[in-house]
């Protein structure tokens, strides 16, 4: 009779365990609270603040509209509305894009500290047109190489080079004598 009860007891706490709200991973922001009243059987569901010391990630669109926001309209419409004729002018509109910000994964890699440091920049992402007149920077193509440098992933070895590498690495292994 005692094993029977012992039985009963644990099948009521599992029962109770069944009835309690789970929390699944999904469910990290929101809080599940239970009702204050026992004739309200439903639970409530409130949303959690989002934390203030969390950035949030820098995207293409808002520093584009930062961008176009930032240059004159172009009077002829042969001329690039994004390209700027000077290094001061694109190091200007540079440094307020967020992808360069302090939060972006891209500024550890970089040092952009003179002058210098930005047109080497400028000029590795391929956005600088040298003419006899001077400079063109066109911005969007820059703005995009940022962006490529700071997200992109590197590309995927081929099968015959990772094939190599692990008969490379077979070679170096001694063979086992029994």
């Amino acid at each position: 009779n005692n094993h029977f009860n012992d039985i009963i007891a644990k099948l009521k706490d599992l029962q109770s365990i069944r009835t309690q709200p789970r929390r699944h991973h999904r469910q990290r922001s929101t809080s599940i609270t239970t009702p204050t009243t026992p004739t309200n059987n439903k639970m409530t569901v409130e949303g959690r603040p989002r934390s203030t010391s969390f950035s949030s990630t820098p995207t293409f669109s808002s520093d584009l509209a930062k961008l176009k926001s930032s240059l004159p309209q172009s009077p002829s419409p042969s001329s690039s509305p994004c390209t700027v004729s000077s290094y001061k002018e694109a190091i200007a509109i540079a440094s307020t894009f967020d992808v360069l910000g302090n939060n972006s994964t891209l500024t550890p890699k970089l040092k952009l500290t003179s002058e210098d440091d930005w047109i080497d920049f400028f000029q590795k992402s391929g956005a600088v047109d040298t003419t006899s007149s001077g400079v063109n920077v066109n911005m969007e193509k820059f703005l995009r190489y940022c962006f490529d440098m700071a997200y992109k992933m590197p590309p995927s070895p081929s099968n015959r080079v990772l094939r190599e590498h692990v008969r490379g690495a077979s070679g170096t292994v001694p063979s086992l004598s029994i």
